[in-house]
């Protein structure tokens, strides 16, 4: 070890897997200081950065079984490619509700069953390169909770509104500071939300509105301000859902059942992706596209495009990513890469579940080892680690 050169140490380590570097800081004192160093960490996230994987999370209700999948960071682009690729998981034994991702990190409630049914506890934030989770401290709210992260000073806070159109008020929590009370800020006008959010470039964005009249909020995570984002399209009879589309605020639309009164049942709409693209924030100016889906495709397979959702775009190639979220073991788990474009779909299907439940899919979700919980003084636990290997296999590129 003394007589090679720390840089190319820093190389080999950087392609490990995170899982791996930390069984590696375990070896000897030598070897933790490398991997434990200010200088790897920062090589390590722009090395990760350059190779962004498919992170993927289970629910399993029945056994109280929240998982971790992480995905090989390539994805094979042609038919002969081999199905041989690994992906590690970590597990926690309770029962999450997802609400936030940023960053990284990953932002909980934690969900308790009692006899009046399934009642919300607390806050989960868990950061799955390093198997580390905290606990946040109690909030009296059954508000959505979103994650934010300010690129300038590092810095991730939670936010979470009041969810009452009678009460103008956000609570916010900030992270590795050692604050343990959330604070209550004034909020411009009294809302509920009706999304998920999505943290782009330091501004965190969700979906809401107030009484019929629906927008989208952007809060800015460094000053804490709020503002308003306006919108045509926003309405509360179409699926929608913001997304990072290539460093700016995206919010996407794909087909939904409409009811048919000629025949009296329900009828899909046309298989129609839509998305608006935020490209002045100031101006509110938004761009426009339209694009159909190859609906066949998911035929192919059994699986009603009606029943997908959108997970996000990939940054490098624009694809947009679809799945659907119940997982019924044993049948096929397919994700659908879609490159508008080019009007092709990419389809994987994703072995090694084990079991059936609710998936969450991350797209290009980047491994930071800098990001240690240790240090936030709060109740800080470690997952249960797992050595199962999972496979990726692509089945289709046409």
């Amino acid at each position: 070890m003394n007589s090679i050169p720390l840089d190319l140490l820093y190389e080999i380590f950087s392609r490990m897997p995170t899982k791996s570097i930390g069984r590696s800081r375990c070896v000897s004192e030598q070897w933790r200081s490398i991997l434990c160093s200010a200088d790897f960490t920062e090589y390590f996230l722009t090395k990760s950065s350059t190779r962004p994987s498919l992170l993927f999370t289970m629910n399993r209700f029945r056994s109280n079984e929240f998982l971790f999948f992480s995905s090989p960071p390539q994805i094979p682009s042609k038919p002969s490619s081999s199905s041989s690729l690994a992906a590690a998981y970590f597990k926690l034994n309770m029962q999450l509700e997802f609400y936030g991702h940023a960053a990284g990190l990953f932002c909980f409630r934690r969900m308790k069953f009692t006899r009046k049914g399934w009642e919300n506890t607390v806050h989960v934030i868990c950061n799955p390169s390093l198997g580390q989770y905290v606990f946040l401290p109690t909030l009296k709210t059954s508000s959505q909770t979103f994650l934010g992260f300010d690129p300038i000073d590092k810095v991730f806070k939670v936010l979470s509104p009041n969810d009452t159109f009678s009460s103008s008020f956000a609570y916010i929590l900030t992270l590795g500071t050692g604050e343990k009370r959330w604070r209550k800020v004034h909020f411009p006008l009294a809302h509920s939300h009706s999304s998920g959010g999505v943290c782009i470039n330091g501004s965190l964005y969700y979906l809401a509105r107030e009484n019929t009249t629906y927008f989208i909020v952007c809060f800015d995570v460094r000053s804490e301000k709020f503002k308003l984002i306006q919108g045509s399209f926003l309405d509360s009879d179409a699926r929608l859902r913001l997304i990072n589309y290539k460093g700016k605020l995206g919010v996407i639309s794909w087909p939904k059942k409409f009811w048919d009164s000629r025949v009296g049942a329900y009828s899909r709409s046309k298989e129609e992706v839509r998305i608006w693209v935020l490209e002045d924030d100031e101006k509110q100016d938004w761009s426009e596209y339209a694009y159909t889906l190859p609906g066949d495709k998911f035929c192919d397979v059994e699986c009603d495009v009606l029943k997908v959702y959108v997970a996000g775009v990939t940054s490098a190639t624009g694809e947009i990513v679809l799945m659907n979220p119940n997982y019924d073991h044993p049948n096929p788990f397919y994700v659908f890469y879609f490159h508008p474009e080019r009007n092709v779909i990419k389809r994987v299907e994703v072995q090694g579940f084990g079991s059936h439940g609710t998936v969450h899919a991350f797209v290009d979700h980047v491994d930071d080892l800098t990001i240690d919980m240790k240090s936030w003084q709060l109740d800080f636990l470690k997952f249960e680690s797992t050595n199962k290997f999972n496979a990726l296999c692509l089945l289709e590129d046409i």
